[in-house]
């Protein structure tokens, strides 16, 4: 068996790319800028195939010079090819990432051919679709050879797409890419990340929003843009300025419309690179009178944090938790808690009753309603639409809503069945809904095995959430998950392990992405979070009762004495 450890590459790369980014699954997150536009990624060069080269250094060869590819659009890495195989291998059909600190170790199969195999991260699709890969998982590829019409062994058959080593060469040549969508109300953007090639992610990213969203959010989503329009040219960037160039039948659309489509293309470039300014024109004629944006990608506010105490929603004046005047529940024996999103006049939800039922608490009205009967209900969720959201533990394929009335949008409608029956059989642990209401969370028990699932939320014309869609698999790095928040339009704090053994941490989940550890959480005794907006935000609860609030690297005291936490969502 054969180690490939691309020493001299690699040793060179290391102090070409210190100040690149990267995709880390450890220690503290940073925030790094960019240094420059699409074109800013270390040239990388591969060599052409030795004269006389085993079938095994054939494979080497072109696993180094395929990591080049994108750079040479793959003139060498096909050299390694015989010319029939060269012309059907698509390279950009899969990214296989696998992490730096493992070699890719070759042996020979019982027919011959040459096996690739190295754990798995991750695996990125041609729509620039990330999956992430479980614990321990490996990912393994044979190349089948043959000689060529010179005697030399080329490879005659091979899995489509390539190997990159995540930080190395993965985390350099491409870049995360937020292509954002409407929800279904048209009040918000919704984030679909992907990943592109760091040369090409702007007009990549143009492409796909112009194809239309991940199958699992389609249908829940919406988008501006007319089904045949058409990127005329790749989009150009100098001095920090996008040009966009769409076909012309954009210009028809009625001057409403053209500010969402300019909303959706301006924010998505301006994540792909150190863009200033995105003009957006059709034949010359640009889609909107200025640059301004309007529609939020992430619609959470300046809100304080709530909690339960003595059995009640209490909220933090010095240090003390305060009740909520004019609630009365303490008989209900109320169980984690949920807020709307209404920095003045909340609404409150919780369950009660051993878990058997879903109580509505308004304090300006004095209401205190038991909404829902169940058997054994999850924690709830309010979505930005007012609705609150919860299930059955134990699930029977639905989750149930219902709608407060005071902050909500459209007719009143109480309780309502959202249909899942993907959850049936699943024992649900937490639920959080998206920012803007277009994306449920799901943290649930299935298979011997807990799972972070992503599916869209699909509302009917008066915005009544009526199902789930199928969802998608994320952080599947993670083995236990006790808590879950969206912190981010694409992001999620998670409060889990990787292992039986590891330590209770903060993990950074993307949906669509890479699981990263943000902070140990040993010896806080942390079993329940709360956050807002990015990771500095997140509230902790420890299981004595104190909550905490991250400062730094540190972590502060807010209160004591409660039994759950909350910020709206």
């Amino acid at each position: 068996m054969r180690r490939f450890r691309l020493l001299t590459l690699l040793a060179a790369l290391a102090l070409a790319m210190s100040a690149c980014s990267s995709l880390p699954r450890s220690g503290e997150v940073h925030t790094v800028n960019p240094t420059g536009g699409e074109d800013s990624n270390v040239g990388l060069v591969g060599q052409p195939p030795a004269e006389d080269a085993t079938p095994e250094e054939i494979v080497l060869g072109f696993l180094i010079a395929s990591r080049a590819g994108v750079e040479d659009n793959f003139a060498v890495a096909r050299q390694y090819l015989l010319s029939s195989t060269s012309s059907d291998w698509d390279p950009f059909a899969q990214v296989r990432v696998y992490p730096d600190n493992q070699s890719i170790q070759t042996s020979r199969t019982s027919t011959g051919a040459v096996r690739a195999k190295v754990g798995s991260l991750g695996t990125l699709t041609s729509d620039g679709s990330y999956t992430e890969s479980a614990n321990e998982a490996v990912t393994i590829s044979d190349f089948s050879l043959a000689r060529n019409g010179d005697g030399q062994w080329r490879i005659a058959t091979l899995d489509d797409g390539v190997f990159l080593s995540e930080r190395t060469f993965f985390g350099q040549l491409y870049t995360e890419t937020p292509v954002y969508f409407l929800s279904s109300d048209q009040r918000y953007l919704v984030a679909d990340l992907r990943w592109f090639p760091r040369k090409e992610a702007a007009t990549r990213a143009v492409n796909a929003l112009i194809s239309g969203p991940s199958p699992w959010l389609a249908e829940g989503i919406a988008s501006a843009l007319p089904d045949d329009t058409k990127l005329s040219k790749p989009v150009s960037i100098e001095d920090s300025v996008a040009t966009v160039e769409l076909s012309p039948n954009v210009l028809s659309l009625p001057h409403a419309e053209r500010v969402k489509v300019n909303d959706q293309i301006t924010q998505t470039i301006m994540a792909t690179a150190s863009v200033q300014e995105v003009k957006v024109t059709a034949q010359g004629t640009p889609l909107v009178d200025d640059d301004t944006t309007s529609l939020s990608n992430y619609p959470f506010g300046s809100y304080g944090v709530s909690f339960l105490s003595n059995g009640e929603p209490a909220t933090e004046k010095n240090g003390e938790a305060v009740p909520v005047p004019g609630i009365d529940v303490s008989e209900a024996g109320l169980k984690g808690l949920a807020v709307s999103y209404s920095a003045d006049d909340p609404w409150y939800a919780s369950i009660g009753d051993d878990g058997m039922s879903l109580y509505v608490m308004h304090p300006s009205t004095g209401q205190a309603d038991q909404a829902y009967g169940g058997i054994d209900l999850v924690k709830p969720s309010f979505d930005q639409q007012g609705y609150v959201w919860t299930g059955e533990r134990t699930n029977n394929g639905a989750l149930t809503v219902y709608q407060t009335g005071l902050d909500s949008i459209g007719p009143t409608v109480g309780q309502s069945t959202v249909n899942a029956p993907w959850l049936e059989g699943m024992t649900l642990r937490n639920i959080a809904m998206s920012r803007e209401g277009s994306r449920a969370i799901i943290v649930a028990d299935t298979g011997g095995e807990t799972g972070v699932f992503a599916a869209g939320i699909v509302r009917n014309a008066d915005g009544v959430p009526i199902s789930l869609t199928e969802p998608i698999r994320v952080g599947q790095l993670l083995t236990n998950i006790s808590d879950v928040a969206w912190i981010g339009p694409s992001e999620l704090v998670a409060l889990g392990r990787t292992s039986a053994g590891s330590d209770m941490s903060l993990y950074s989940i993307k949906i669509g992405g890479p699981t990263t550890r943000l902070v140990s959480l040993q010896g806080t005794g942390g079993v329940a979070l709360a956050a807002g907006r990015g990771d500095q935000s997140v509230v902790l609860l420890t299981d004595q009762g104190t909550v905490l609030g991250r400062s730094g690297g540190a972590w502060r005291n807010i209160t004591t004495s409660v039994s759950a936490v909350a910020l709206p969502g």
